[in-house]
């Protein structure tokens, strides 16, 4: 069920109006068959799978709590990674992997798997398990029960876009679920109004003028190229920040809260600024779990500024970005698009540390250089569009060729 349609609308009424009813106690119980009833609305066949993920999950968990030896807690953390990452390889990027290795073998490898579809929201629940498990590890999750991780694991409000929930900051909430009433419920409801008009008014429109880059067979003129960049800037954005906007306000209702997703990236003055206000939860995640941890390896208590330091930022810029479009889809044109964000970043961080200090005109800044900023932040953006939103790589490149 999307949110935007009739059957969402009297299923979350009828959550609702249930949740208000039950006693205090049990709600969290009604959240969990109530996500149980939406997961398998959208997608039955894989009801299961997300289930048994939920419990291997907990599971694992679990074990690891009980061992005192840091060795076996560390196998248990890598077993149960590779297993929540495993699953998603297999549905969402195997057909991918199998296509890309048969045309270079020139047979079809990804034929052999069939129709394979995708479980609903895979992509989210993977990452909020292996952050749930990364912090049960670190010791930073000590007390969870199986009620409060089905009710984090099948909150349904979050299980179409997201946000990508911290389970450290949504456990707690649970202890007293209420519904939302008051200015609390009118800000719910004006949330939930707002992520409808962004979604129905803005991006649906805004998605008629995508035929260059949906289709970009049919020989469209540069300035029609131009402009579905554009479109295919607000439609992403208004389409995914009015989707959060509704989850956000649906939990408001149910008297959770859960991360905010955007915060006006377009007015950010720089690209490392746009991405720390574009999808947070998910940005964030990939900073706690990759860039961080992987980069302080790497640099290896080198200085900020040395050279070893400068490097591994760069390297490790690409590789976030490169994971942050193939998070979105598989295939070689989202590689290459967070391949591009990737670049930018590097281009920026370059030019911070090497050119700006040296340029006085540059480090006291003013109002031009700060528009200037946020129009060439917000041209880098939408210069990747084509990469995402075109069928393929060639095809985008086809659009690009057509601009000059």
């Amino acid at each position: 069920m999307l949110f935007n349609t009739w059957s969402f609308a009297l299923f979350a009424i009828f959550a609702i109006a249930i949740f208000a009813i039950v006693p205090p106690r049990y709600r969290a119980y009604w959240l969990i068959f109530s996500g149980v009833a939406f997961y398998a609305s959208a997608g039955p066949k894989y009801l299961i799978l997300m289930l048994g993920l939920t419990l291997a999950t907990y599971g694992a968990a679990r074990l690891m709590v009980s061992q005192s030896s840091e060795r076996r807690r560390m196998a248990i953390t890598v077993a149960a990674i590779c297993l929540l990452i495993g699953v998603l390889i297999y549905f969402k990027y195997s057909r991918w992997i199998l296509a890309s290795l048969g045309f270079i073998a020139h047979t079809q490898y990804s034929a052999r798997l069939g129709a394979l579809l995708i479980p609903l929201a895979i992509s989210f629940f993977t990452f909020e398990f292996v952050h749930f498990i990364i912090e049960v590890h670190r010791g930073h999750i000590r007390r969870f029960s199986l009620r409060d991780f089905a009710t984090f694991a099948l909150f349904f409000p979050t299980m179409v876009a997201g946000p990508i929930k911290r389970y450290g900051l949504f456990s707690p909430q649970l202890g007293a679920l209420r519904l939302a009433g008051g200015v609390q419920a009118q800000g719910a409801i004006y949330r939930i109004g707002c992520g409808l008009f962004k979604k129905l008014v803005i991006a649906d429109s805004a998605h008629l003028f995508l035929q260059p880059i949906s289709n970009p067979e049919a020989g469209y003129t540069a300035l029609a190229n131009a402009l579905a960049m554009v479109a295919a800037t607000i439609t992403i954005y208004y389409d995914f920040s009015g989707y959060s906007d509704i989850a956000i306000g649906f939990a408001m209702l149910f008297g959770v809260g859960v991360p905010e997703n955007f915060a006006r990236p377009f007015y950010a003055s720089n690209i490392v600024e746009f991405w720390h206000r574009w999808h947070m939860s998910l940005t964030s995640w990939v900073r706690d779990y990759v860039f961080i941890p992987i980069g302080r390896e790497l640099r290896g208590g080198e200085r900020s500024h040395s050279t070893r330091a400068r490097l591994v930022a760069i390297g490790m810029s690409l590789v976030v970005m490169i994971i942050i479009g193939l998070w979105h889809g598989a295939g070689w044109h989202y590689a290459v698009w967070g391949l591009w964000n990737g670049i930018t970043l590097a281009v920026y961080y370059l030019w911070r540390q090497l050119v700006v200090p040296q340029v006085a005109y540059l480090k006291r800044g003013n109002l031009f250089l700060d528009f200037a900023s946020i129009a060439l932040t917000d041209l880098s953006f939408i210069i990747g569009m084509p990469l995402i939103g075109a069928p393929s790589t060639h095809d985008a490149f086809s659009i690009y060729r057509s601009l000059f």
